[in-house]
């Protein structure tokens, strides 16, 4: 009668045993997850920094090129008054 007592005990711990493996199976798999998750939002952060600058860089370009623009076009406007006054005179 012992015995058998400590044979479900015995198969009792034996199951225990099994779940705290699985457990830590789990819990290896969720910390590489984890790690692998990090990994991925910092490389994100630094693609969305880039794309950021990116952004401001197109930004100043737009404006510079706008600038320059209307510099060109009174520059060929400036051209052909000086043709324009030349051949005439």
């Amino acid at each position: 009668m012992l015995e058998a007592r400590f044979d479900r005990l015995d198969a009792k711990v034996d199951k225990i045993a099994d779940a705290m493996t699985k457990l830590i199976e789990h819990d290896t798999k969720i910390e590489g997850l984890v790690n692998h998750n990090n990994v991925q939002d910092s490389r994100l952060n630094k693609h969305s920094e880039t794309i950021d600058d990116h952004a401001i860089k197109l930004a100043t370009i737009g404006k510079t090129s706008g600038t320059n623009e209307w510099f060109i076009r009174v520059l060929i406007a400036a051209v052909v008054s000086t043709l324009f006054v030349l051949l005439r005179g």
